[in-house]
């Protein structure tokens, strides 16, 4: 078999949480940045889409990053990033749905929306998630993390945004409220991952990078 091929960019926080789960599974593979302000032709020929991230391994072609990490649990479960109860893992799967339909949205939506009068409904959407996601966390303390005491694919489903936040505070002046300790609390023990250590890119390079999409020069994918 040959090394499992991984198609990203360095911006994307939905390559990102691929990256994360490549790493804490120490997954052998290529990775290959896409620019995706000037997508390759060759890429089409692989990506259905066109959009990132993407994994090849061999002949078998997998998108979209939750059904990627689910493949990578699926396929390489040595160490393992859902727990072995079914109700677990679907609790596991619950806030990852969370999160792909309500807070990453309005998390993302906050930059990319140019139109600054409807800001103020996404920072009250975007406040009301953040106390439900604190609330949630709380239940699992002292935790650390999403779960409990292990790490998830929740947990890295997750973080990539926490970690582009920098992003809503210089563009939109929107801070994680201090008063969300356990958002907080879980934050400090992801930034101790080694994994997260080993990827992260500094604060600058996220609000460069976000610019030309703030300043309306591009649109989002």
């Amino acid at each position: 078999m040959n090394k499992l091929q991984f198609y990203s960019n360095d911006v994307c926080p939905f390559a990102y949480r691929v990256r994360l789960t490549l790493a804490e599974k120490a997954i052998a593979h290529e990775s290959h940045t896409i620019d995706l302000l000037n997508i390759p032709d060759w890429y089409y020929k692989i990506s259905p889409t066109g959009n990132v991230p993407l994994i090849k391994n061999d002949d078998d072609i997998v998108w979209e990053s939750t059904i990627i990490n689910e493949y990578l649990e699926d396929a390489y479960p040595t160490v393992p990033l859902l727990p072995e109860s079914p109700v677990e893992r679907a609790h596991a799967r619950i806030w990852i749905d969370y999160c792909n339909t309500t807070f990453q949205p309005n998390y993302c939506g906050l930059v990319f929306e140019l139109d600054e009068s409807k800001h103020e409904d996404i920072r009250t959407i975007l406040h009301d998630s953040l106390k439900y996601i604190d609330e949630g966390l709380a239940k699992t303390a002292p935790g650390p993390y999403w779960l409990g005491e292990q790490l998830s694919l929740v947990d890295l489903t997750y973080y990539p945004f926490f970690e582009h936040a920098p992003v809503l505070s210089h563009y939109r002046q929107f801070d994680i409220p201090a008063e969300h300790k356990h958002i907080h609390r879980w934050l400090a023990a992801m930034r101790e991952r080694p994994s997260v250590k080993a990827n992260q890119c500094d604060d600058e390079f996220y609000i460069e990078a976000y610019k030309p999409f703030v300043e309306g020069d591009v649109e989002h994918a």
